[in-house]
């Protein structure tokens, strides 16, 4: 089960899961065409779901799904659902590193693919105290909970080196951070970490196509030195992007407006305006990417890569890409230098 990077052949993988409209209109105001709309939304992006399992096992990738093992509700907040599962765990080596989430609303989000990832003897579980921040999210810093929590989709895999978030904006705190070092270097001591100029989740802003080449939205002086000479393909950030807009109704009750936005945003054929990095390497040579981008797949096609697109456009209404909707259980490869 040992995995180094994030390019070696994908052999094992979990996909997220949501749930059913059902289980959850009832805990939100939309109603009328609002409801239908979300209903829409929620029904598809489970079909993306399925469609993305299927192309992965086409791959001869073995698939497993995380599952709703905890309420819907938590008497104040709908609960996350299992969707975003790169967020919460990885595995370096053969060794299995698990965070928690400090939010009142995601806090039983780990445990959701524990029947996987139950046979891993050397498991790190970050503990939570069960303390969970319970107020408004934009008043919440991370440097106040008093207990470390560590989002894994701030780290990259590249054999002996790690690359990370130099800010981990609301994503984990130092002391978090602190452990998960610790715990990489008790299993490699020789693992250097390099650090990126940019915030937050690292696997939306630099993606790893094989040894020497790289996908990335930063400015190059934001990248690493590790990186100096490697071959990059910049393209916009998706930050600037329509869909990719942050907006202050996350982690709050579904609103109309959204509900509506993405609705229509369904019936169009966006794809450059929802293209995002948050993609999954199936091998060195075959990417799945969120959406279409023809310029950078033309490029990519000219190196010998093949682009396979996804299409996730109502599974991006959580927040969501390729890569954050899946996490690597298993990948065939030796620990290098690259």
């Amino acid at each position: 089960m040992a995995i180094w990077t994030e390019f070696h052949p994908l052999k094992k993988c979990v996909i997220g899961t949501l749930p059913r409209a059902e289980d959850i209109i009832q805990y939100t105001n939309l109603k009328n065409r609002y409801k239908g709309y979300f209903e829409h939304i929620l029904y598809t992006a489970k079909e993306e779901l399925d469609n993305l399992q299927k192309i992965l096992e086409g791959f001869g990738v073995t698939t497993k799904r995380s599952i709703q093992n905890y309420p819907f509700h938590n008497g104040k907040t709908i609960n996350t659902p299992p969707l975003m599962i790169r967020d919460f765990f990885t595995i370096y080596g053969e060794n299995l590193f698990k965070g928690h989430f400090p939010y009142i609303w995601n806090k039983d989000l780990s445990q959701s693919c524990d029947h996987i990832l139950k046979d891993f003897d050397k498991t790190y579980d970050l503990p939570s105290d069960n303390k969970f921040y319970d107020d408004d999210f934009s008043k919440f810093k991370p440097e106040e909970l008093t207990r470390p929590f560590f989002s894994t989709a701030c780290v990259l895999k590249c054999g002996n080196d790690i690359i990370m978030a130099n800010d981990l904006g609301r994503e984990g705190n130092n002391i978090g951070k602190n452990l998960f070092i610790q715990w990489i270097k008790n299993i490699n001591p020789n693992i250097k970490i390099h650090y990126a100029k940019t915030d937050g989740h690292i696997d939306g802003q630099i993606f790893l196509v094989r040894p020497g080449l790289l996908i990335t939205c930063l400015h190059e002086k934001s990248l690493p030195r590790y990186f100096d000479t490697w071959e990059k393909i910049f393209v916009d950030n998706t930050s600037n992007q329509m869909l990719h807009r942050r907006n202050v109704y996350r982690h709050k009750k579904f609103h109309p407006v959204i509900a509506k936005f993405f609705y229509n945003f369904l019936q169009t054929n966006t794809e450059e305006t929802y293209f995002n990095t948050n993609s999954l390497s199936i091998d060195e040579n075959t990417i799945l990417f969120t959406g279409v981008h023809d310029a950078l797949f033309k490029t990519l096609e000219q190196k010998g890569i093949t682009c396979i697109p996804v299409d996730m456009k109502a599974t991006t209404f959580w927040d969501t890409g390729v890569h954050c909707a899946t996490n690597d259980i298993e990948r065939t490869g030796q620990l290098d230098n690259y």
